[in-house]
């Protein structure tokens, strides 16, 4: 239903006009104002210049189906009645074909659409939501299988470990005989390396110290 007020309204927003929600792309002219049923900047889907309008929007998690009141148009407040959809997105639908059974064809069709399109993007957040957290949702067998990779890894280690310090202590003892140097090694964060690096360090001073001595004798 069309009145006066409404063309009026869309003779100033519309078209060419300004209106602070429209967007111009190359694509086309889009409305951002969340209560636009199908996004788009047209006379049929403009929620400002139609008296009478139905919509779908998502609030906290919570779908609504919103319906002006063209008779209440002189009281803000109370001008859109939010109608909530149930958890069930077939009941949903179905509450949806209810309240709009008598709507023109248009709002039917696209306010389901619309739900469609929230419920996705909503799950498509709550997904990246939980995935940053612990919390998130596997099979029993997948996180069975990361724990047995885990305690598998774990153990692993330790076997090495276990390992490393067996053929330290054999080396130490003597039991490869010239095999490997005398010098005794051990386990620790620097033992391998600074320690290493230092004896060697000392041993080329000494040798290079010897070396002068001939030299001058």
């Amino acid at each position: 239903m069309k009145t006066r007020n409404d063309e009026l309204i869309w003779s100033i927003i519309g078209g060419d006009h300004f209106c602070s929600y429209k967007q111009n792309l190359k694509i086309g002219i889009f409305c951002k104002n969340s209560y636009n049923l199908t996004g788009l900047c047209n006379r049929q889907s403009c929620p400002l210049s139609n008296s009478v309008y139905a919509t779908v929007i998502e609030k906290e998690g919570v779908f609504y189906l919103i319906k002006k009141d063209a008779n209440k148009l002189n009281f803000p407040k109370q001008i859109w009645k939010r109608i909530p959809l149930s958890r069930n997105f077939r009941k949903a639908i179905q509450e949806i074909n209810i309240n709009l059974s008598m709507w023109p064809k248009f709002f039917l069709h696209f306010a389901k659409l619309k739900l469609i399109k929230l419920v996705q993007i909503f799950v498509r957040f709550r997904v990246a939501e939980l995935k940053k957290t612990k919390d998130f949702y596997e099979p029993k067998n997948i996180q069975s299988l990361r724990k047995e990779k885990s305690n598998f890894n774990i153990s692993k280690i330790g076997v090495e470990n276990i390992i490393e310090k067996e053929l330290l202590n054999r080396l130490n003892l003597g039991i490869y005989g010239d095999l490997y140097s005398k010098n005794p090694l051990y386990l620790g964060k620097n033992s391998l390396t600074e320690k290493t690096m230092e004896r060697e360090k000392k041993k080329n001073n000494y040798e290079n110290f010897l070396k002068k001595d001939t030299e001058l004798a």
